[in-house]
């Protein structure tokens, strides 16, 4: 299984730079070395990506990083004291990274919850069952015949081609179940992931190889969410309409399946309002479903912007002062950070404190300083306040 997440991994990240905003939270062209640098630089010795790899740390495959670039650099930030200490233990070596490659491995950290954990089979048989598909649709002979059966559907590897296939045949799937009286089924949580399982292993599609699709590219999304007309009815960060939720302000980091299912849930009303609003609802074929939930999913890498105000507090409230100063004002012990280069873009930031991690745990034990922690937002308060700092001329004596 981690085999087959990571082939898809770097076919995805090949693919594209992340549609964000400016160039401060673009990821690398090939965030694909994310994964490569996970076992090169021994991450993969203490943590592991659903079952392979070590168990010293948490399996990061199945952590959820509902959280933007510079919130999951917190999150490896306030580990670091921690980290560096069970290292030392271990006698491990302190791997340090360059902005490049903290970029991509945090890019790769936060594709991870993209791709579905394998859904169970057996309680998707009794989904498509107790969800009425069965009274519409069969498989291996077994079900309804007022819809195609949907047994060819095993040959897909993605459940992209099952999502896409509901949403083009949405309207005529809608009006045969409000004729037959069939409650139009919802699903929630893994439920979706459940029932695509069962489809794809239950079916006799007589096709010995499997056909896999792109797992999308956000770019090609983000044009297609113009395109399609999704932008008619949706907004993202203030640019589209408002008769929809902003995208910007739904949590998506959900897996590709539960997008889709969230999709389906919502696809009756959508196409009504469409027609309603005179709009021809869209179809989707190729990759293009695909490459609408890459950019949906994707929406939330740049974040919430930081505070500098916030940020300035932050600065004092965390013990950063204590020796660190901004133009002269606060600690000796480390770098004036109002002067210094390394507070241009975010990933640099915190490449820089990972790599002196274990010297600021060494100097914050012998001064009996507690190792600051970053929740929520704060993180990102804090580097817009030194970003901000850093462009303000230098003070004359």
């Amino acid at each position: 299984m981690y085999k087959i997440l990571v082939i898809v991994l770097i076919t995805l990240f090949l693919q594209f730079k992340i549609a964000c905003a400016g160039e401060l939270y673009s990821l690398p062209d090939d965030p694909s070395k994310g994964q490569e640098l996970f076992v090169k630089k021994g991450c993969v010795q203490c943590h592991s990506i659903r079952g392979e790899g070590g168990n010293i740390g948490p399996d990061l495959g199945r952590k959820v990083f509902n959280l933007s670039l510079i919130q999951i650099a917190g999150e490896i930030w306030n580990h670091c004291s921690i980290m560096s200490q069970k290292m030392e233990e271990l006698k491990m070596p302190w791997p340090t990274f360059s902005g490049n490659e903290m970029a991509e491995l945090i890019a790769f950290l936060y594709y991870l919850n993209y791709f579905d954990e394998p859904g169970d089979a057996s309680t998707g048989k009794n989904l498509f069952s107790d969800k009425g598909c069965i009274k519409c649709h069969s498989i291996g002979e077994e079900g309804g015949k007022v819809g195609p059966p949907l047994d060819q559907m095993s040959q897909y590897a993605s459940p992209v081609f099952i999502v896409q296939s509901m949403w083009n045949h949405c309207k005529d799937m809608v009006s045969k179940m409000k004729e037959l009286g069939i409650e139009v089924p919802a699903f929630r949580n893994h439920e979706v992931v459940d029932l695509f399982a069962y489809i794809r292993t239950a079916g006799k599609s007589g096709r010995r190889e499997s056909v896999y699709s792109s797992p999308g590219n956000p770019k090609m999304g983000e044009k297609l969410f113009v395109s399609k007309n999704c932008i008619k009815c949706h907004s993202v960060d203030g640019k589209g309409a408002n008769i929809g939720p902003n995208l910007a302000k739904v949590e998506f980091q959900y897996s590709l399946t539960q997008i889709a299912g969230i999709m389906w849930n919502h696809l009756s009303k959508m196409w009504k309002k469409m027609e309603d609003m005179g709009i021809s609802p869209p179809t989707f074929s190729g990759d293009e479903m695909a490459d609408v939930i890459a950019y949906i999913y994707s929406i939330h890498y740049s974040g919430e912007p930081g505070d500098p105000i916030r940020g300035k507090g932050i600065f004092s409230s965390k013990g950063c002062i204590r020796c660190h100063a901004v133009h002269g004002e606060g600690g000796k012990v480390g770098p004036d950070l109002g002067i210094s280069e390394w507070v241009k873009s975010p990933v640099t930031t915190v490449q820089v404190m990972w790599n002196h991690a274990p010297i600021m745990a060494g100097r914050m034990k012998e001064n009996n300083l507690p190792w600051p922690r970053f929740e929520g937002n704060e993180m990102a308060d804090l580097f817009e306040y030194l970003m901000v700092e850093s462009t303000k001329p230098p003070v004359s004596d």
